[in-house]
């Protein structure tokens, strides 16, 4: 399948403005990372702590009462001070995957470069991928379930787990696989963030997007063997803050057809109009531009439309990463060719979801907020 790409040059800093009302559906979230909508239409959300292993999923109600499905899993301090540990999620019927950040695997060696922490890690399943077998539908889930050091020990030992919640649903849970905490760069290494996952067509693997790795990979969900299948190169800093190139940093990872889109933010100093979102087409492994000119994109979303070309929605961390303070965030939608900025105050937004059948958006912030915007 030919789909119509949108490339745009446009700075969006001038796109024009429809702001749509934003509603506060939940507050007070633990540095949380991704959402996704349950069945019955709650969310599914990962946090982290800076703590060892106080990261958590959490299932949060359409009125915003947040209550805790797993508990302690992997979590720690990532090298720029924030927590890192549960993050990217894909959920098929009662089967839930879960990506595991780098946690406090990495630390600053001399002169600047990336090494590994000295002091070692709190957890032995940094940079992998958690398989959740729940006996029933993740919203009907009454209790708790727990992870421990000792199922941490287990998983890493390639044993699978069986849990209770102590309201009687059980899961099974299983490594399904772990790729390299880093690769050797220069004098140090480059380590790992899984970040972005979406199933394939056929449901059988999961593309998953490395944020450090500047990667795509994909893996099959039977067997857990991976294949990295393209790098993104830095391109030029158009400004003379940083270094001479910007990394590429992909976020998310969405399937369009037999298409994938993938969101950038671009690395430090983020300069606005330097992010953007890439069509790829995995099979041939090539790419070409679809929409240029965004800063710090975190996600993008689309939906197809009777009669119509399809609708898509960019979140952008922030209008102006450096400035003092840094700008708020924005949700774009592009209609046509032209974008339109829909919601521009947003705090440090990371992640959308989407319910079709209430023509709903909503948005995670690391703020520890989800809101909820029209998408008509």
């Amino acid at each position: 399948m030919r789909l119509n790409h949108i490339r745009t040059a446009v700075l969006l800093a001038f796109a024009p403005l429809c702001l749509a009302q934003v509603e506060v559906v939940a507050t007070g979230l633990q540095a949380p990372q991704k959402l996704l909508l349950t069945p019955r239409g709650n969310f599914l959300v990962t946090e982290t702590n800076v703590q060892p292993n106080l990261g958590r999923i959490s299932l949060v109600s359409r009125a915003g009462t947040r209550r805790s499905l797993v508990e302690g899993m992997p979590s720690g301090t990532e090298v720029a001070g924030g927590g890192s540990g549960p993050s990217a999620m894909a959920l098929r019927e009662r089967t839930l995957f879960v990506g595991i950040g780098g946690g406090d695997s990495e630390r600053r060696g001399p002169m600047g470069a990336s090494i590994h922490n000295p002091a070692g890690i709190s957890s032995p399943i940094f940079i992998s991928i958690v398989e959740f077998r729940f006996s029933v539908d993740v919203d009907q889930v009454g209790g708790v379930f727990q992870m421990t050091a000792a199922h941490q020990n287990a998983l890493a030992d390639g044993a699978t787990i069986e849990m209770e919640d102590g309201a009687g649903a059980k899961a099974s849970v299983r490594l399904l696989t772990r790729f390299p905490n880093s690769t050797p760069e220069g004098t140090g290494y480059r380590f790992s963030n899984l970040w972005g996952f979406a199933f394939t067509g056929d449901g059988t693997a999961l593309w998953v997007i490395d944020a450090s790795q500047n990667s795509l990979a994909k893996v099959d969900l039977t067997t857990g063997r991976w294949e990295r299948l393209m790098r993104f190169g830095p391109t030029r800093n158009p400004t003379p803050v940083g270094p001479p190139v910007l990394d590429a940093v992909p976020t998310s990872i969405r399937v369009y057809g037999d298409q994938l889109l993938v969101s950038f933010l671009s690395g430090f100093p983020f300069p606005r109009g330097e992010a953007k979102v890439l069509a790829i087409n995995p099979e041939s492994r090539t790419v070409e531009p679809f929409i240029n000119g965004l800063t710090s994109n975190t996600d993008i979303f689309w939906r197809p439309r009777a009669g119509q070309r399809a609708q898509f929605f960019v979140l952008e961390f922030s209008a102006n990463q450096s400035a003092s303070p840094a700008a708020p965030g924005r949700l774009l939608r592009f209609d046509g060719l032209e974008p339109v900025v829909v919601a521009s105050d947003l705090r440090a937004p990371v992640n959308m979801a989407f319910d079709a059948a209430t023509e709903e958006l909503f948005i995670l912030e690391l703020s520890g907020r989800i809101l909820k915007t029209s998408a008509r």
